[in-house]
């Protein structure tokens, strides 16, 4: 992925360049660092997918736990 890819990716997602910077626990210039790249270290790319993945778990679990406790109908 470039780094241009992974800018527009990290802002479809969410995020501000700031306010990935501080969810992953580094200086904002680290962060435009990897937009100017080439091609950006799998390691963001996977932390930027784990954390989408994250947000979309909890409506996910919810969803299921509603219809999880209901009874089951079964047809005749």
């Amino acid at each position: 992925m470039t780094g241009q890819e992974y800018e527009a990716a990290v802002k479809a997602a969410g995020f501000t360049q700031a306010g990935f910077a501080r969810v992953m626990g580094v200086h904002r210039t680290t962060i435009a660092e990897r937009y100017s790249k080439a091609e950006v270290e799998p390691y963001w790319v996977f932390a930027l997918a784990g954390l989408i993945a994250a947000r979309a778990a909890n409506p996910i679990a919810e969803l299921v736990a509603e219809y999880d406790t209901k009874p089951v109908k079964r047809s005749a």
